[in-house]
């Protein structure tokens, strides 16, 4: 860098997800219709009309080792490739960043989802999976979220190096009986029990990286556009909220990569359908809309509709911060979509992607893959090498896309 310029902008990513799929015919498409050159969305989608030149759309791309899995499963495989049911899964594309750039950000990654927790093998309440291929719990604790990235309350800071060093104190009382338990045990047991001190070291590390932070300040933000005890039952405050954590943790630099499930396939917080008014749960709208002219085919475009506003709205944000020599959405990267085209049809899923332009990344075209469709680890290999992670390959990739790349 030459002396006296501006140290480059980090370069982020934020994956979001929706079981079960989206609208995706009619008037009420996920999909847009392209007139002259130029993308126009539905009534779904029609909050990303101002952001056409900003947005790429995706059909066609699938994990081919999950489209015979079960049709509830394939959350688990979203950021991964891997079968719900492999004996060894992949890292998500997400942690791969993580793991090289992670250091760098108080966070390496915030791993969020509505529901919160882990959910088990098939019905995945995260995104994210660690270096083995095991779940990382999703943080659904929006007061908590903002406590430990922004508030800087000597009380809650004192209260969480305690914890800290009480943490390192159970961990060393682990690590001092791993030596002696080893020596006992045969040889195959002691190959898992290595895996296992290999966690631990991961944790020790983890440890050791928060107590490093400790004594770096907090960054202050503004808390105007928090609704930090948002309900469950008002879903648009809920979202909107932790999009603005996700907006202010990129922006002070606390993280860099972030994931969030909206919405699992076999979670509650499918319920808050019937909260919006149309009738029933999320998965029994996706079920019943099979057919472009049914009611519950309108009323699932309707929640696509909802979550695509609130999406629109935080892209939006990301595009009028300016950044460097650009904006923050330059330099961000967001993927959404889902692994079910339709209801349990775990091929063609529909995707987008936002932003990123500085990352290389070329936005405002429909791409359409056919018969040949390379596998969607292609697509998750381009983004971890734009995200400068020199990458060759990942889970089942044979390569890269380069149509989304300028």
């Amino acid at each position: 860098m030459a002396v006296g310029a501006a140290p480059a902008a980090p370069k982020r990513c934020l994956s979001l997800y929706i079981g079960h799929g989206f609208s995706l015919g009619g008037e009420w498409s996920f999909y847009p219709t392209v007139v002259d050159g130029k993308m126009r969305f539905s009534k779904s989608m029609a909050a990303f009309n101002p952001l056409a030149d900003r947005v790429s759309v995706l059909r066609g791309l699938e994990h081919p080792d999950c489209v015979s899995a079960g049709g509830h499963t394939t959350a688990d495989s979203f950021l991964t490739g891997s079968h719900p049911n492999a004996v060894v899964k992949s890292s998500s594309f997400d942690q791969i960043a993580s793991m090289t750039h992670g250091h760098k950000t108080r966070y390496p990654s915030l791993v969020l989802g509505n529901e919160g927790g882990i959910g088990g093998i098939g019905s995945s309440k995260t995104l994210s999976y660690n270096q083995f291929g095991r779940p990382i719990p999703a943080n659904n604790d929006i007061l908590g979220l903002y406590d430990a990235i922004f508030n800087a309350d000597p009380k809650l800071l004192k209260g969480q190096r305690w914890r800290l060093a009480t943490d390192k104190r159970r961990l060393d009382c682990v690590l001092e009986s791993y030596h002696e338990t080893k020596r006992k045990l045969g040889r195959d047991d002691s190959q898992k029990l290595e895996q296992y001190m290999q966690a631990l070291r991961d944790v020790e590390k983890e440890i050791e990286r928060m107590e490093r932070w400790a004594s770096t300040p907090k960054p202050k933000v503004s808390k105007d556009d928090l609704v930090l005890n948002a309900p469950v039952q008002d879903p648009a405050a809920f979202i909107r909220t932790m999009y603005s954590l996700i907006y202010l943790a990129f922006k002070t630099d606390s993280t860099r990569y972030a994931t969030y499930m909206l919405q699992s396939m076999n979670g509650e917080w499918g319920n808050i359908s019937t909260g919006l008014g149309l009738g029933t749960n999320h998965h029994g709208l996706a079920h019943n809309a099979t057919t472009f002219a049914g009611a519950h085919f309108v009323k699932l475009g309707k929640y696509d509709k909802f979550e695509a506003d609130l999406l629109a709205e935080f892209i939006t944000k990301l595009a009028d911060t300016p950044e460097g020599e650009g904006t923050m959405l330059d330099n961000t990267v967001v993927l959404y979509g889902s692994s079910n085209s339709q209801t349990h049809v775990n091929s063609n899923y529909p995707l987008m992607l936002m932003g990123g332009e500085k990352l290389g990344l070329k936005q405002g075209a429909f791409h359409e893959f056919g018969k040949n469709a390379p596998p969607l680890s292609n697509l998750y290999l381009t983004l971890i090498n734009a995200l400068e992670v020199p990458a060759t390959r990942f889970s089942d990739s044979s390569g890269t896309i380069p149509e989304i790349m300028a």
